[in-house]
């Protein structure tokens, strides 16, 4: 498993670039809103078979954060 970062801009150069080469991976992609939960989950994309995600860590993470 690897993460690779990119502008919004890049969006539709990046995401076809990863739909064709791809090969038997399976690919999250998602945006940087500040809800980890919803990012990883309502506002995400599969490329491949979209698999299940435990994002209790996130739920943890945003409820610990001290402002």
């Amino acid at each position: 498993m690897y993460q690779v970062a990119f502008l919004p801009e890049q969006f539709g150069k990046v995401v076809p670039w990863l739909m064709l080469h791809r090969e038997e991976l399976d690919i999250l992609v998602h945006p940087e809103t500040g809800d980890d939960v919803a990012d990883h989950t309502k506002h995400s994309l599969w490329l491949g078979e979209k698999l299940q995600l435990n994002v209790e860590f996130l739920r943890l993470k945003t409820t610990n954060v001290s402002f």
